[in-house]
C-alpha cells in the first residue's frame, strides 16, 4: 500500500506524483473494462515504476514533511487509488481464473493425446 508519509516522518508521495498515479489507475480501470490485458499489464508497469522511483527519491533524501492539506488530498487519492483498484480486481479475477481454466484444460488434453494418440489418426 502506498502512504504519503513514512514511519520516520519522511514523504513517500507528492501530490503531483499521487495525481499521476490516479490517473494511470483510471486507466487502467478503463482498460481492465475493454479486457484489454497486455495494455493493462503496460499500464500497471508504468504505474509500479512510478511507485517506485517516488520512494526511491524520498529514500534518497528527505524531502520534508508534507502541508496538511496535501496530506489530505493525498489521503483522499489513496482511498480513491485502492477503490479503482479494488474495481480493477473484480475484472482481472475472473478472466485470470478463465485463463487459468484453459490452460489446465489444454495440458489435460495434449496429456491425453500423448498417452492415447491422435483421435484423428488412422486405427
Amino acid at each position: 500500500m502506498i502512504a504519503p508519509k513514512h514511519k520516520t516522518g519522511m514523504r513517500l508521495l507528492s501530490l503531483q506524483e499521487g495525481r499521476a498515479l490516479l490517473a494511470l489507475y483510471e486507466t487502467m480501470l478503463e482498460t481492465a473494462r475493454a479486457r484489454d490485458w497486455e495494455r493493462l499489464a503496460g499500464i500497471e508497469h508504468q504505474a509500479a515504476a512510478l511507485r517506485d522511483a517516488a520512494v526511491a527519491q524520498a529514500a534518497s533524501k528527505d524531502a520534508g514533511t508534507p502541508e496538511p492539506g496535501d496530506v489530505k488530498a493525498l489521503m483522499e487519492l489513496l482511498t480513491r487509488i485502492q477503490v479503482l483498484d479494488r474495481e480493477i480486481r473484480d475484472y482481472v479475477e475472473p478472466a485470470r481464473e478463465d485463463t487459468r481454466q484453459q490452460l489446465a484444460s489444454e495440458v489435460k488434453g495434449r496429456a491425453l493425446r500423448g498417452a492415447y494418440g491422435s483421435l484423428d489418426a488412422p486405427g
